[in-house]
């Protein structure tokens, strides 16, 4: 029977930039431990190195991390590439194909499915090794306080997206088969499957938990997870379990200390400079370095908007391209020109018509360490993992939701006018809750907070219009032709999923049955379907 072992010691620790080492067996959610050095876990300044692990884990996803599965940046284009808004071009294949296409491979037990399972439950496996131990660890309280409490946030915030693409979203899912909970690095090995309901009963504790181990908590570097992020991701859990009261009072908790929007120039600057650029609106960023980066598969190297002057190739560039994302003609339909989020154009110069009509979008763009001035420079950006004006949107669409329209008007139209964009003017009921979702389409692309995570939580079908000679600037017929209602010969080809299809969420990995007694087939998500 495989299982899966974290092999710590003070030397290990050390020496590899305090990273955990485990077997290659990675596939199940057991968190065993085998301690060559007994003092590392009864030690809080060891356990501060099992933290910095978990936090490399979070962000780079180490072990196997890559593209749209490195860590929370890279799974930013995961949940985007899956909606309406964003087209890949198959250039050099890759995840971040996958993710767009709909094909078996992207959620089925054989495919996929595994990657983000074992990015989860990497990071939760090691922030349970923390939580069994530190409370009988020597060292300073307050250090221990707030280890425990980053542990808590780090384990909730994996559980949140385990969650929502392994099942059926919260209000029609609660019931049913969720993922497996694990709570302590001494669960048992064989352990069954919680429900939906209890998964999001042990995030919203382990986050409201988090919140107040982390309240005098004040690190100076916006990647540690504080109180104030606590509060921002449960605003997000609340908003996906229609607590409207509860996302409107934890979002406004992040908004009120983060309500100076950034400005258009500052929007324009290419969302790389997240840190360095000392926005008031950044709740929360990380950035890639020397010693911790992913070389060129960040998701400023797939977008295809690098300057026409430097040329059209993939090492052309101020960094490496693999010439992949654009965004759809429908998309660009939801902007007005004099919109500060207006960034779109098209490669005219390029010979290819499969890039020369598609409309290039310079949201992400990133000139590398040197600014632009050095061909093929190190990809360095710093990346947004929330903002203000995501929290503003929540609160609108909670005030929205408990009837509070007046109020609800106001908060959107802030974020509007902000943007340089006509203020809405919807009184209520749908048309401003339809309103509020397209602003989020708008201000949110590619931050991994709509795509399809909002397609499915608030049942709306996934709709792509594919490309035509009308509408040169749809979708490739690779992201089309696994969705329901495709036809090519259509004047205008349209291909369909529903909110509850499983072809939205991945099957459980077959390692993960086959070495779990507790869980069987029987317990499988269908392919598709709803």
């Amino acid at each position: 029977m495989k299982r899966l072992f974290i092999n710590i010691s003070f030397l290990s620790l050390a020496l590899v930039g305090f990273t955990l080492t485990g077997c290659d067996d990675d596939l199940t959610t057991s968190s065993y431990v085998k301690v060559n050095d007994t003092d590392v876990l009864e030690n809080i300044s060891q356990l501060e190195k099992v933290l910095t692990s978990t936090y490399k884990q979070l962000y780079f996803n180490t072990d196997k991390g890559d593209r749209v599965f490195a860590g929370l940046p890279g799974f930013q284009m995961y949940v985007d590439a899956g909606g309406a808004d964003i087209v890949s071009h198959t250039n050099m294949g890759g995840d971040q194909v996958t993710s767009y296409q709909y094909s078996n491979a992207k959620t089925q037990a054989d495919g996929n499915a595994s990657k983000i399972w074992s990015m989860c439950y990497n990071v939760i496996n090691r922030a349970n090794i923390i939580l069994t131990n530190v409370d009988n660890a020597s060292g300073d309280e307050t250090q221990k306080k707030h280890i425990k409490g980053q542990a808590l946030a780090m384990r909730g915030i994996q559980y949140f997206h385990l969650i929502q693409n392994y099942q059926q979203t919260y209000v029609i899912a609660k019931n049913k088969r969720g993922v497996i909970l694990r709570t302590s690095s001494t669960d048992e090995s064989h352990k069954g499957f919680s429900t939906v309901e209890e998964i999001y009963t042990q995030i919203v504790s382990d986050l409201t938990t988090a919140k107040s181990l982390l309240t005098d908590y004040r690190p100076e570097d916006l990647w540690f997870i504080n109180s104030e992020i606590c509060s921002g991701i449960l605003a997000r859990v609340y908003l996906v379990m229609q607590n409207w009261e509860g996302a409107y009072n934890e979002a406004k908790i992040v908004y009120d200390n983060h309500s100076q929007l950034m400005t258009r120039e500052q929007y324009r600057s290419g969302f790389d400079d997240m840190i360095s650029g000392n926005y008031a609106e950044v709740v929360w960023a990380m950035k890639y370095t020397a010693d911790n980066n992913l070389g060129g598969s960040t998701q400023f190297n797939f977008w295809y908007n690098q300057d026409e002057s430097y040329g059209e190739g993939y090492a052309d560039g101020p960094i490496y391209s693999f010439l992949d994302y654009f965004v759809d003609e429908q998309f660009v339909k939801l902007f007005e020109e004099k919109e500060d989020r207006y960034q779109f154009w098209k490669r005219t110069k390029n010979a290819n018509k499969e890039i020369n009509t598609k409309w290039a979008f310079d949201k992400y763009k990133h000139y590398g360490e040197d600014g632009g001035s050095v061909i093929q420079s190190a990809t360095r950006p710093e990346v947004c993992l929330m903002r203000g004006a995501e929290m503003l949107l929540i609160m609108a669409e909670a005030a929205a939701q408990k009837g509070s329209t007046g109020e609800a008007l106001t908060l959107l139209n802030r974020l509007q006018v902000a943007r340089n964009a006509t203020p809405t003017t919807n009184g209520g009921g749908d048309a401003l809750l339809e309103d509020i979702y397209k602003e989020r389409r708008k201000e949110l692309i590619c931050e991994g907070q709509a795509g399809f995570y909002d397609l499915v939580r608030l049942q709306k079908r996934l709709i792509r219009y594919g490309e035509t000679a009308a509408n040169p600037a749809g979708h490739y017929v690779w992201g089309m032709q696994y969705l329901n209602g495709y036809n090519v010969s259509d004047p205008q080809p349209v291909g369909i999923l529903e909110s509850n299809d499983y072809r939205f969420f991945c099957q459980i990995p077959q390692m993960e049955i086959l070495n779990n007694d507790a869980i069987s087939e029987a317990d499988q998500n269908p392919w598709s379907g709803q």
